[in-house]
């Protein structure tokens, strides 16, 4: 809500009617601040693929998958009115629960063992539903020093948005690419959720 103002010639009564309105928006801004509204974060720990690790064909998108199941799963300071940000049954994030506007920075933590040396590793997001379904790649380099070695990857964080109801209301999938064959073990995803309050 806008802070309203008043002029010299306006009449008692709409002066204090314009005091009362901006007092009830300083209220509803505090109580935004003091009901987490401007965002949370969970964590997603995984276990499955610790003992039984993602399978990789060569030149093949693979989804990576997140029971949520591990000791580090933490949802102790998930956002105000969220009670989760992923489907653990298949690994998706899911953004159902927020509005349009908010964000989400996303900072994933995989290990990937390439069976052959120097293969290149690809990352993306599949997002959207029906025919309008979208990606968002990007390129992780080569994996250059030697096979049978794990690469972690866990401190580089994403940005999505939910600018419209096609990302916002369908599942968010989570997927590599390996140019050799190999494995994947995931340890988890934390989701930060960015609340858009739209106050000026």
């Amino acid at each position: 809500m806008s802070q309203q103002t008043f002029n010299d010639g306006d009449e008692l009564s709409v002066v204090q009617s314009t005091i009362n309105n901006n007092s009830t928006d300083a209220e509803s801004r505090l109580g935004i601040i003091e009901n987490g509204g401007f965002g949370g974060f969970i964590d997603y720990n995984d276990t499955l693929t610790a003992s039984s690790p993602i399978v990789l064909l060569a030149d093949t998108w693979t989804t990576i998958t997140n029971n949520g199941l591990g000791a580090f799963t933490n949802k102790t300071y998930r956002p105000d009115g969220i009670s989760e940000l992923m489907d653990v049954s298949t690994g998706s994030i899911d953004a159902t629960g927020l509005s349009l506007g908010d964000s989400m920075l996303i900072r994933n933590d995989f290990t990937i063992t390439p069976n052959t040396n120097n293969a290149s590793l690809e990352f993306r997001y599949q997002l959207g539903g029906g025919g309008n379904e979208y990606t968002l790649d990007k390129r992780l380099g080569r994996l250059d020093e030697g096979s049978g070695v794990g690469y972690r990857f866990s401190l580089s964080p994403d940005l999505i948005y939910m600018g419209d109801s096609n990302t916002k209301g369908n599942p968010i999938s989570l997927q590599i690419k390996l140019s050799a064959s190999g494995s994947a073990v995931n340890a988890g995803s934390a989701i930060q959720v960015i609340r858009y309050k739209g106050i000026s």
